[in-house]
């Protein structure tokens, strides 16, 4: 490299979300970096994206191709893309067609075309797309080896970055691939019906990277990357000798957990359908935002207005909160989302938006994005440590299996991985009548109330009563009236029958 040559410690950003996260910065400046895909897999769009943003940012680009479809088509097919601005072309970024040159005179006059454009539109980013048609007319490998090389000399000593898209022209390790300064790969798997794109910085020299494969979309926007939350999260939890308690603002609830849980720390609301889940969610973060304690609500079963209208029918005003921005609502419907996705959204909500109390509704539709299902308790460990790390209080509402029997089954395997308090709230034939319970089963370093008790929900809001003292068995929702009860109720009978 010359000596005013780029250093290994200058960056190109790419301007991909989420891709420059996965290189530490970007591009090293100068490097030579392959792209490989199948058609399909996004490599045009992502070659064309960077070059966009490259030029948004002062820098000039060039793009060769050496594909059959012409630059009339490709341009009609990005000018969708939010990231196209057509006011670029041809001044900031040239494209180039080179697939009769290339056919004509080889690779020879191909090296020389590229050396002369890049000079002639003093470019600092090439995108060379098509590889695998130089590939294919090199004599030898060897000849497609020292082809790559001179790309490396002349880019290297021009100080241009250079990104060379193919398919790969068959599976394995090549020899090129080894010469080259990194490597993306563009995959698309099925699981079931279902099909996921995936992103692996194979290579990267000169530089840490984020490792293993990582989701990514294509939308009008072009190509979004979200890291795996396992990678991207704190490591360290920083000691605190902090002993602050959040509470519901249900007198009865507060009391049971003497105030109430710890900041920072999470809880699992854990109970039957119809006990009360969401609801005592909701409480939570109405009690923080009157406080002046953000906080947001992150569902996937109910819309805002059906989340309002519910709370209100319980006396649970969260509108005045709203407008006042210390409570969020926000919904995504349990189709086919991307875990990781997801895990983008809630650390957008953790480390840019100030929350401080967060409740995710719905563990049962964050598991079904999991195509690798044992990875939900890494995903899960590396959301509560970042919120434990910045002191966000984390609930999330887990739906038991079955309604009424003696059975309970946590969600995973390892729960005190990942959950410091458990709520449990079931719904139990009492008498001939259905009545809800409050337990708590978890709630570490500190004691508690270890009493059932009754939890009523009204017009007029949530309430936690006395202890249900007239049965038994309780926790395996098959209760029975306790002896004495029993007795009692047959001595009134026989006076009745008198």
């Amino acid at each position: 490299m010359a000596e005013n040559g780029p250093s290994q410690a200058e960056r190109l950003p790419t301007g991909v979300p989420g891709l420059d996260t996965l290189m530490r910065g970007g591009f090293i400046k100068g490097g030579v970096y392959m792209v490989l895909g199948m058609p399909g897999a996004g490599k045009t769009i992502l070659g064309n994206q960077v070059c966009f943003h490259h030029t948004s940012t002062g820098g000039r680009a060039l793009y060769v191709t050496l594909l059959a479809e012409t630059h009339t088509r490709m341009i009609s097919n990005l000018r969708s893309m939010k990231f196209f601005e057509l006011s670029r072309i041809p001044d900031s970024l040239a494209y180039l067609s080179a697939y009769s040159v290339l056919e004509e005179g080889g690779l020879d006059a191909l090296l020389e075309l590229i050396r002369k454009e890049i000079k002639s539109h003093r470019a600092t980013l090439l995108i060379l797309d098509g590889l695998v048609a130089a590939e294919e007319i090199a004599p030898t490998e060897r000849d497609f080896k020292k082809f790559i090389h001179g790309i490396q000399v002349t880019t290297g000593l021009m100080g241009c970055t250079s990104l060379l898209l193919t398919t790969g022209g068959g599976s394995g390790l090549k020899a090129e691939h080894t010469m080259v300064d990194g490597m993306l790969i563009l995959r698309e798997r099925t699981f079931g019906v279902r099909a996921v794109r995936e992103l692996t910085v194979r290579k990267f020299r000169g530089s840490g990277h984020l490792r293993g494969p990582h989701s990514f979309d294509i939308s009008d926007r072009g190509i979004t990357v979200f890291p795996r939350l396992e990678t991207v999260v704190e490591t360290e939890v920083p000691a605190s000798s902090a002993k602050e308690r959040m509470a519901f603002g249900i007198k009865g609830l507060d009391a049971m957990l003497h105030g109430g849980i710890f900041v920072g720390s999470t809880l699992m609301l854990f109970g039957t359908p119809g006990s009360g889940k969401t609801l005592l969610g909701l409480h939570f973060l109405a009690e923080g935002a009157r406080k002046g304690e953000r906080g947001h609500y992150f569902a996937f079963y109910d819309a805002p207005q059906r989340v309002r209208d519910q709370a209100t029918s319980v006396g649970l005003a969260l509108e005045p909160l709203m407008e006042k921005g210390t409570l969020e609502l926000s919904f995504r419907p349990p189709l086919e989302n991307l875990l990781d996705e997801l895990g983008t959204q809630l650390l957008h909500l953790i480390r840019e938006k100030g929350i401080r109390r967060l409740f995710v509704d719905g563990f049962e539709a964050l598991q079904r994005t999991v195509v690798h299902k044992p990875r939900i308790a890494r995903f899960m460990a590396a959301l509560v440590n970042e919120c434990r790390s910045r002191g966000v209080t984390l609930l999330f509402s887990v739906e038991t299996e079955f309604a009424f029997g003696p059975q309970l089954k946590f969600p995973v395997r390892g729960i005190s991985m990942i959950t410091e308090n458990i709520l449990f709230l079931r719904c139990t034939e009492v008498g001939s009548e259905l009545r809800r319970f409050i337990s708590v089963l978890k709630l570490r370093t500190s004691e508690h109330d270890p009493a059932l008790r009754e939890f009523q929900i009204s017009r007029k809001g949530l309430s936690v009563g006395d202890p249900i003292s007239n049965a038994q068995l309780l926790m395996s929702g098959l209760a029975q009236i306790s002896p004495t009860q029993g007795a009692s109720r047959k001595r009134r009978f026989k006076l009745r029958g008198k």
